[in-house]
């Protein structure tokens, strides 16, 4: 058996990752390579895979385009404002395209928001991609909209998102230095009465702009359902819900789901999250169509950036 046989694969979020930290941060294969726990031959392969596929240009981005055509007719089917579709080269059309999909938020943040204006952002994947693309924002108030998730390694979670945001925008950040969810009910109900986690929940009224991201009620969909104890999931399932945002669950016609998931879940209720004037939202693959479209129902996006594979998944439903 050769070398090249034991190989392991790599997947294209990795490989993204190495080649930022190569080409846009300067550093050594040596130091990647104690950073991520892969060996300097490994390093050295991302590397220069990341220049054969694509990856590697001008800037170290993920391969991919816009597709105007699919946005229009996907922001008619879901009677949106309008829709981004990403479109990824040919030979990467398997994966979901979080980086293009951060990087057209990144754009649309940096056109739409306004000096003096609020927004919140709860966090997912694309908007954690976001902040790695976004280099202007007008000045204004960021507000973290669900309570936290805390990722390893160099990974940011919910308020270093807010963190960085902000301070792009040069404006002030309001983190929520709670959980999302949290298993005991007398512990969440004393969390939403701290003054900081009250004051932020009540600035949601006051949001001009949301950014939110779909996901589906399922383990490899949503950043929710993993740390839901599994007899609530089933339960939230059998009810009904079939995505959720910001923690909160709803069904297939864009109705909330009452479940004791909702009483554990410090956030921003999807009756407040209706309420902004504008919403942004970002959804990827094919699995989240069901989702996605009920989300449109529930009245959850007024302007959605999603990948190719989810436009036409909801176009052929």
């Amino acid at each position: 058996m050769t070398a090249q046989a034991n190989v392991p694969d790599f997947d294209d979020e990795l490989m993204l990752r190495v080649a930022r930290a190569y080409y846009l941060d300067d550093r050594s294969k040596v130091q990647i390579a104690a950073e991520t726990g892969l060996s300097r031959w490994q390093v050295a392969r991302l590397i220069a895979s990341a220049r054969a596929r694509g990856f590697v240009r001008i800037e170290v981005g993920d391969p991919s385009e816009e597709n105007d055509e699919l946005g229009r007719r996907l922001a008619a089917r879901l009677r949106l404002k309008s829709a981004t579709v990403i479109s990824r080269s040919d030979d990467s059309t398997h994966m979901p395209t979080i980086d293009g999909i951060g990087r057209a938020l990144a754009s649309l943040l940096s056109e739409e928001i306004q000096a003096g204006q609020t927004i919140g952002l709860t966090w997912s994947r694309a908007i954690e991609a976001m902040t790695h693309h976004l280099t202007r924002l007008a000045p204004c108030d960021v507000v973290q909209i669900a309570g936290a998730l805390t990722l390893p390694g160099d990974r940011l979670g919910s308020v270093e998102v807010i963190r960085q945001v902000a301070r792009i925008a040069e404006g002030t950040a309001h983190p929520m230095y709670a959980p999302l969810f949290v298993g005991d009910l007398d512990a969440a109900a004393a969390l939403r009465q701290q003054p900081e986690i009250a004051e932020c929940l009540a600035r949601v009224s006051n949001l001009d702009v949301a950014v939110l991201s779909i996901g589906t009620w399922e383990e490899t969909g949503s950043a929710l359902y993993p740390i839901v104890p599994r007899k609530m999931a089933n339960a939230a399932r059998q009810a009904g819900a079939v995505g959720e945002v910001s923690g909160r669950l709803f069904d297939a016609d864009g109705r909330p789901v009452s479940h004791d998931i909702d009483d554990r879940v410090i956030g921003a209720t999807i009756d407040s999250l209706r309420d902004v004037p504008h919403i942004i939202a970002t959804s990827y693959g094919g699995h989240r169509a069901a989702a996605t479209i009920a989300a449109a129902k529930s009245g959850l996006i007024d302007v959605l950036i999603a990948d190719e594979l989810l436009a036409r998944a909801i176009l052929a439903d």
